[in-house]
């Protein structure tokens, strides 16, 4: 088992990439699922709901790789 350095940006945002990987594709099975079984206002609503949820979090993980990615930056050149 690999241990992970959690003082890594590098790391966090490698992981942080993967997790959002696999979380969209999830997603987009799921909203394939229910909009296939169910044609209906109701999948189609929970479909664009999970669609929107997910658009967020990539988002929120997206700013929050990027400010780690800063914060190792500013710490190497104040060394």
């Amino acid at each position: 088992m690999v241990l992970i350095n959690p003082f890594c940006p590098i790391s966090v945002a490698k992981i942080a990439g993967l997790k959002t990987t696999v979380v969209l594709l999830l997603v987009l099975l799921m909203k394939s699922k229910l909009l296939r079984i169910k044609m209906s206002l109701l999948g189609s609503v929970l479909g664009f709901a999970m669609l929107v949820s997910f658009l967020l979090t990539t988002g929120l993980l997206t700013v929050i790789t990027g400010g780690a990615v800063a914060y190792a930056a500013m710490q190497n050149r104040s060394n």
